[in-house]
């Protein structure tokens, strides 16, 4: 892993979900910790899942982000710590970004390098973005990604048993050949709880849970698939 870096983004820094929304989910990311969590749907996924960090390190703890699709975005936290008078620089110390432009090496940074890196900066939460976008790249066949996803599963499973709360942010493309696409319903399987991110129609952003369950106000809600009790508004 290593420090911060300043390159751009390519993320959407358009309209973001609200605060309240993001603060209900860090907390039910976080505590307790110990759990491996999706997010997947609207290309505001990167955007929410930054302001889930920047909520868990305005509380004083530190995130690693493993990024293999490009979309972490500094400028989104450094606006977060200025409308909250946090100096920038310092609360920019307490993410580390390391990148994957390979299926090989997402599984080096996650397998080999992520949990040493947790436990050398006495953090309990990590991200990874875009997991399986390198994994569709057509220079490692089908059955050799196949099992790097199976063995990256069950590192994310030791990863978690150790106390660390890991959050996968992931576009679910529709690829050719469509054999791949098989990759992400793998993910799935291996997930405690998976949200969906979509609109209601109206161009408002809604967090529908799929599977698991989510703690709000103190106590844990069964999951629901319907509007009234699926959806958690923006």
């Amino acid at each position: 892993m290593s420090g911060i870096s300043q390159r751009r983004s390519q993320a959407d820094v358009g309209h973001l979900p609200g605060p309240i929304a993001s603060q209900a989910l860090v907390q039910s990311f976080v505590a307790p910790p110990g759990k491996v969590c999706l997010l997947y749907g609207d290309k505001l996924i990167f955007n929410l899942s930054l302001r889930m960090a920047a909520y868990a390190m305005a509380q004083g703890s530190s995130v690693a982000v493993v990024d293999g699709c490009n979309r972490f975005n500094v400028h989104l936290l450094s606006r977060f710590a200025r409308e909250r008078r946090i100096d920038p620089d310092e609360f920019l110390r307490r993410i580390f970004i390391s990148r994957g432009f390979t299926c090989y090496q997402m599984e080096q940074a996650v397998s080999s390098r992520l949990p040493l890196f947790l436990e050398s900066i006495g953090s309990n939460i990590a991200m990874i973005f875009g997991l399986l976008d390198t994994f569709y790249d057509e220079q490692a066949s089908f059955r050799e990604v196949q099992q790097i996803l199976r063995r990256l599963l069950g590192t994310l499973q030791e990863i978690k048993a150790s106390g660390v709360s890991v959050l996968l942010a992931c576009t679910e493309w529709n690829v050719l050949p469509k054999e791949r696409n098989q990759l992400f319903t793998t993910l799935k399987t291996g997930m405690d709880t998976i949200y969906r991110l979509t609109d209601d129609g109206t161009n408002r952003p809604v967090l529908l849970l799929e599977k698991g369950t989510m703690t709000r106000q103190g106590s844990l809600q069964e999951k629901r698939t319907t509007d009234e009790h699926g959806l958690i508004r923006m």
